[in-house]
């Protein structure tokens, strides 16, 4: 659970949400108090993963601020005289995760469409749930800052935007608008063209499955690498047809 908090929450989720206010040179109170609970963060987090990875916790507990001798010295978090228990805040946490829910799915398009990092898209959110649709208002910017957006809207359940790629999550429906985003064509060739490389390799692996010999005669560890093989270019074929099929279905006009 440690290493689930510090790689996929803290890591790649609160520090990249909390960048824009520490760069930020008018919001200074803000900036303050970011730090602190940063601090605080990274201070109790370390002195927990001390007994687990010694040497690089007291290389980073010597550059942190505020810290004296050894982390060996150091006092375990809850043990500290100015240590707080705070309740779990599910409220901020079911707000939390929908955010990042939000922000995973408009990447998964970014990713599945072929789509530059660098390219700032236009996103609308339809959802009937009207505490979804504020906490989304909420935390608007971080989610136009991590998902990389121009435009972001958010709406009850209406018109479905042309041109549009979706990803569903739960209570709301999001858009990603593609227009002028990628050349239709020139994505569908690419696409037909990986899809023909994936066929091919498939030919000997398929081939080679259904040759009794091998079955019963090569040691099962080298069967299993061929299944896998074999699953694995599958799955990579079928993801990129779903995608191929949902590039054409949106410009129908290129059939």
């Amino acid at each position: 659970r440690l290493y689930k908090f510090v790689w996929h929450e803290f890591c790649d989720w609160y520090l990249e949400a909390v960048k824009p206010v520490l760069y930020d040179k008018e919001a200074k109170d803000k900036k303050k108090k970011t730090l602190s609970v940063l601090w605080r963060v990274l201070r109790d987090t370390i002195v927990l993963l001390h007994p687990f990875i010694p040497f690089v916790t007291e290389e980073i507990w010597s550059k942190l601020p505020k810290s004296e001798g050894s982390i060996m010295q150091a006092v375990f978090p809850l043990d500290h005289p100015d240590s707080v228990r705070i309740n779990r805040d599910l409220e901020a946490e079911t707000k939390m995760e929908l955010v990042m829910q939000v922000i995973s799915g408009i990447r998964n398009v970014r990713g599945e469409m072929n789509i530059a990092p660098s390219l700032a898209l236009d996103v609308a959110i339809q959802s009937d749930d009207e505490i979804i649709r504020e906490t989304i208002n909420q935390y608007e910017d971080i989610i136009v800052n991590l998902a990389g957006l121009q435009v972001l809207s958010i709406e009850p359940y209406g018109k479905k935007p042309e041109k549009a790629a979706t990803s569903v999550i739960e209570g709301a429906t999001l858009f990603v608008s593609l227009e002028g985003v990628i050349d239709f064509a020139k994505e569908t060739q690419r696409l037909e063209k990986e899809i023909s490389k994936l066929t091919n390799e498939l030919i000997p692996v398929l081939k080679k499955l259904k040759n009794e010999n091998f079955l019963k005669k090569a040691p099962e560890d080298v069967v299993k690498k061929v299944k896998d093989k074999k699953n694995l270019l599958a799955e990579k074929q079928q993801k990129l047809q779903s995608t191929m099929d949902r590039i054409k279905a949106l410009n129908p006009l290129q059939e």
